[in-house]
């Protein structure tokens, strides 16, 4: 008595919707896990042809600019208002001590 009846010509419907929803979620990891990769190799690949340009080129300027600012980030230096400018990985393990 529960069956619905069956009319001749007409497709039940009956849609299993723990298989769709996994279906578009494995769907939606894999689309995500791809775009990572290419977002990464095409961030390699522009790293990589940029050094080139410079080299080739001659932006002298360019590379200072990147070793200067390299080297601001990982050195050590009295500034003239009498503060000091460290280390960005020692300013994070300070600010880790002090929250803790």
């Amino acid at each position: 008595m529960g069956d619905v009846p069956h009319n001749p010509g007409v497709e039940p419907e009956d849609i299993n919707t723990g298989t769709l929803f996994s279906v578009i979620a494995i769907s939606s990891v894999i689309i995500i896990i791809l775009v990572a990769i290419g977002f990464n190799l095409s961030m390699k690949k522009f790293k990589d042809v940029s050094l080139e340009m410079t080299e080739l080129s001659g932006y002298p300027e360019l590379h200072e600019t990147q070793m200067m600012g390299e080297s601001k980030l990982s050195g050590y230096e009295a500034m003239d208002d009498g503060s000091y400018r460290i280390p960005i990985e020692r300013a994070m393990e300070l600010e880790v001590q002090k929250a803790q």
